[in-house]
């Protein structure tokens, strides 16, 4: 009886426990499994990071392209400014046409007081 209880707890033993190459099997099945979804989980930060990139960089060019326009149509303005403003246009003028020359013309020298006591 003794012998078969001792056979029983060591059957029972062996049922219950492992043996080291059943676990180091299991441990690099799961040491595999997780530099698997490590490695998954860096691709899609990098793929993540590369998409933020290029998102940036198209936005960038847009803004880049705007503001060219904007100096461009910039330049325009100035020069219509300077055209609106120069001699050739002023003497045109029907405004300033109509202008009557001064006939005697009195100055004031930088110098002199304006106001009387």
């Amino acid at each position: 009886m003794q012998t078969a209880s001792i056979d029983n707890n060591s059957a029972q033993r062996r049922i219950c426990k492992k043996t080291l190459s059943e676990r180091v099997e299991a441990g690099l099945t799961a040491m595999i499994f997780i530099m698997v979804t490590v490695i998954c989980l860096f691709a899609l930060l990098y793929l993540s990071h590369s998409n933020k990139v290029a998102t940036k960089g198209h936005v960038l060019k847009k803004l880049q392209d705007e503001r060219v326009e904007l100096i461009m149509q910039n330049e325009v303005l100035n020069m219509k400014i300077a055209d609106l403003q120069s001699l050739r246009r002023l003497e045109q003028d029907p405004k300033i046409a109509s202008m009557i020359t001064a006939e005697s013309p009195k100055f004031i020298r930088g110098d002199t007081a304006i106001a009387k006591n």
